[in-house]
């Protein structure tokens, strides 16, 4: 892992031009110690690599810093949710905003989409959180290609049991919806 870049914060507007200085000689050695310090890889009780997770963009889209301090744009795997401005899209984002709210997963997956974007299962502990969103009626199963037969179950317990997105008399997947909406693409 290679260390971490100096940083220095500009001074606060308003500030007086006298303590400007002081406030960047401050900022420069607090940077300084901060970057000098190696920043340790979080694990579970596994030894696998914890993601930090920085920003939750919607339903099925997260972006996350690695164990290499690097950020890294994860499209969940398997599954579509809806997009913001839908129908359940701030709900769908709100319901895995609140799933991450201890703020570091596990990841699996290797595979980038057509946007770079990693293809990604999100872990916490035990809890597959791809399969939960599905489950909750957050998110459809994406059908592009395979899909895997447990979301699909997920998905139809979902539907049967008109949670979330299902709760709605005809709700509209989200490929149907972008389709609808190309300014939201």
């Amino acid at each position: 892992m290679g260390p971490r870049r100096l940083h220095i914060p500009p001074p606060p507007p308003g500030l007086p031009r006298r303590l400007r200085i002081w406030y960047l000689a401050a900022a420069a050695i607090l940077s300084a110690i901060v970057a000098a310090v190696p920043s340790c890889p979080i694990e579970d009780a596994a030894g696998r690599p914890l993601w930090r997770v920085d920003v939750v963009h919607d339903g099925d889209t997260v972006t996350c810093i690695d164990a290499a301090n690097k950020p890294q744009k994860i499209r969940l795997k398997g599954i579509d949710a809806p997009e913001y401005d839908q129908p359940h899209g701030r709900e769908s984002r709100q319901a895995l905003a609140q799933k991450l709210s201890g703020g570091s997963v596990r990841v699996e997956g290797a595979a980038r989409d057509q946007h770079a974007r990693l293809l990604g299962t999100l872990w916490l502990g035990n809890r597959d959180l791809n399969r939960e969103l599905v489950a909750e009626g957050h998110a459809w199963v994406f059908g592009g290609f395979a899909p895997d037969p447990d979301l699909l179950a997920a998905e139809a317990e979902a539907r049967q049991a008109r949670r979330g997105l299902w709760a709605a008399p005809h709700p509209l997947a989200p490929q149907q919806w972008r389709a609808e909406h190309p300014s939201h693409r």
